[in-house]
């Protein structure tokens, strides 16, 4: 039980009075959640931050926030997307080690990964939090100029480290102490040189910033879009299983549905190595000031994909007799439906033949880049 002096009441109070002045005020930091028509009540979370969770609002065919999986339309379960955005900010921190002013630090990326993986667990951060950071280390890799000593002071989990902790202040009011990052590290928290360590590496990375971490409205957007585009670059292939599930009560009819999707990383090294360099040299390029000016959609690039990139997998046909058997579709359709009896031979087919064609970049305007 809380007295009516808790900083929770307090805080639920002060909190009643900024919504009676403007409900829309979670749009400043991240897209609003969609609410149910003649539902008042706004939750104090909704608010701060979007939840990684869809719940109640999954049943929207149109979620209006980049920070749920199914707002890509892309086939993907949470924890597909959850890996793509610990890749995004792999790859990402491997572009700023290794071809931009941070090269004379040594960049590991298995140590790296694992160490992100860890720290989103421990701390329970959010999708929003995520992309921020995302954003945050694609400035600093489109940074004109950088001191040797910033450069070559912080490597790329301590950088990561830094930027997450922005990342969530700005996204959150109510946010851990340094103390507590400390711990979720597994370092001495009751150190104070850590202490001093860690404050020191905020405010470093804060001033070459320039403390600019507003990242909201349709440059949020876009910047999601581009985010997904990028991982997608490092994805061999996506094979969307589909299921007939009938209509109604009429047996003869039926429709086409998602049963699981699975996604296959390209794996090779020098693949890899030549989009890192593409991809740096695009977000070098990349206008962020005219980023609200376009519209990017990741769905147009996937819909693009299918058939190269992208497969969609028929389950098991009924027997051609089989009145509930539903007709093939047409030779027109973008999508390519293949028997599960020649799947294994299409994989293998695939990885013989299939070449690594660079990413279509047309889906990203012009004008937000040079």
């Amino acid at each position: 039980m809380h007295s009516p002096y808790s900083p929770t009441k307090v805080g639920q109070r002060k909190f009643t009075r900024v919504v009676k002045q403007d409900e829309s005020i979670g749009s400043l930091l991240t897209p609003p959640e969609v609410v149910p028509s003649g539902s008042s009540n706004i939750s104090i979370q909704s608010c701060l931050t979007p939840s990684s969770t869809i719940g109640s609002s999954s049943t929207s065919s149109h979620p209006s926030s980049p920070n749920h999986h199914t707002y890509y339309k892309a086939n993907l379960s949470k924890a597909q997307f959850n890996s793509i955005l610990v890749n995004c900010a792999t790859n990402l921190l491997k572009i700023l080690y290794t071809t931009s002013h941070y090269g004379q630090v040594k960049f590991v990326e298995r140590d790296t990964r694992l160490f992100i993986i860890e720290i989103l667990r421990r701390s329970k951060t959010s999708i929003h939090s995520l992309q921020l950071t995302c954003y945050y280390i694609y400035k600093l890799i489109n940074l004109r100029r950088v001191s040797y000593h910033f450069s070559s002071m912080i490597d790329s989990k301590k950088m990561f480290l830094v930027l997450l902790i922005i990342a969530s202040k700005f996204n959150q009011d109510h946010n851990y102490s340094l103390k507590s990052w400390c711990k979720i590290c597994g370092v001495d928290s009751e150190s104070s040189k850590n202490l001093h360590q860690l404050r020191d590496m905020e405010i470093t990375v804060l001033s070459q910033l320039n403390y600019e971490l507003v990242l909201s409205g349709d440059k949020y957007e876009n910047w999601c879009n581009v985010l997904l585009i990028f991982a997608y670059d490092f994805i061999k292939s996506q094979f969307i299983k589909t299921g007939p599930t009938a209509i109604g009560n009429c047996n003869n009819v039926a429709q086409l549905t998602t049963i699981s999707s699975e996604i296959v990383w390209d794996l090779d090294t020098s693949s890899n190595a030549a989009k890192i360099v593409k991809w740096y040299k695009f977000f070098k390029d990349l206008n962020m000031s005219s980023l609200n000016l376009v519209k990017i959609s990741f769905s147009s690039f996937f819909s693009s994909q299918k058939g190269s990139k992208i497969f969609a997998v028929s389950s098991s046909p009924s027997s051609p007799s089989s009145p509930s058997s539903p007709s093939p579709p047409s030779s027109s359709h973008s999508s390519v439906f293949i028997s599960t009896d020649t799947n294994q031979a299409v994989l293998e087919s695939r990885k013989r033949c299939m070449e690594q064609a660079n990413i279509d970049l047309s889906h990203i305007p012009k004008k937000v880049r040079a």
